[in-house]
């Protein structure tokens, strides 16, 4: 197998034994992963960016140290936040822009190399909602291409106007498009010409279909490390496990997405001195 095997979408709980979650993901083959923070909304609204964000830190040191795993860091606003921070919009609004701010600084620091999971909700909303979180995401590019700095995307399923409506709001921002990755993009995305990096779920199904496409991706499990839903949305040894099959069943040509998906999109997104072992 290819020597790097990287997860782009990896959730680790504070609250729980994130150690063994992340041994999983090793002891199957893996080498790297892409941790990004979960929202905790049991925490004082006061505190909720630096607890949320010194956590994932945390956590990334402790992993990366325990199974010298390369382990780089996704921090930013969920885009629920904006619902669930404070009723009133406006205020929400502020204080997740602020939240962004405070991730950047941190990424500049050397202490997280991405912002997000940044977006928009995945569910209908109020209309206000969508528009609030359209102008906070292309705030967000701004500050990212400011930096130099990756966005990953949490948003509804694109279809190729949606994929459009991303790429012109990082354009207008500044922002290459090869610089925003699209979490858990559907298979049919990557038929869209489009400069957006798309993460492909682990899934047999899904990457079977984007295999078919011809087009390169980053792949990811989503997985979220709930004792309570060991399983969602896909375990932690998916994507070594997927790497295995992929190059078992495609050949030269599987080992040819896994280093594209492995190691030179990660490196352009991420930076090669991100990644040691």
């Amino acid at each position: 197998m290819i020597g790097r095997v990287f997860d782009n979408h990896f959730h680790l709980n504070y609250n729980g034994n994130f150690v063994e979650s992340a041994k999983r993901f090793k002891k199957a083959g893996g080498t790297s992963i892409n941790l990004t923070n979960l929202p905790d909304y049991s925490i004082p609204v006061r505190d909720y960016y630096e607890t949320v964000y010194q956590r994932t830190i945390a956590m990334a040191e402790r992993v990366s140290g325990a199974l010298q795993m390369d382990v780089v860091v996704t921090i930013g606003p969920y885009p629920l936040d904006l619902i669930n921070l404070s009723k009133n919009i406006e205020e929400s609004a502020e204080m997740v822009k602020e939240g962004m701010m405070r991730a950047i600084r941190l990424c500049d620091m050397g202490k997280a190399n991405a912002i997000g999971e940044i977006g928009r909700p995945h569910f209908p909303v109020d209309s206000k909602y969508m528009e609030k979180s359209n102008e906070i995401l292309e705030y967000a590019f701004s500050l990212c291409k400011d930096s130099g700095i990756p966005a990953i995307l949490h948003t509804e399923d694109l279809n190729e106007e949606g994929i459009r409506e991303i790429e012109n709001m990082a354009s207008r921002a500044g922002m290459k498009g090869e610089m925003v990755v699209k979490h858990h993009a559907k298979p049919e995305n990557l038929s869209v010409n489009s400069s957006i990096n798309m993460s492909i779920p682990a899934n047999r199904s899904d990457l079977r279909k984007a295999l078919e496409t011809g087009k390169f991706f980053l792949m990811e499990t989503d997985f979220v490390d709930d004792p309570s839903r060991p399983e969602k949305y896909l375990p932690a040894d998916a994507v070594p496990n997927r790497a295995l099959w992929i190059e078992q069943e495609y050949g030269e040509r599987g080992r040819e997405i896994l280093q594209k998906a492995f190691v030179e999109i990660p490196n352009k997104l991420f930076g090669e001195e991100s990644f040691k072992y």
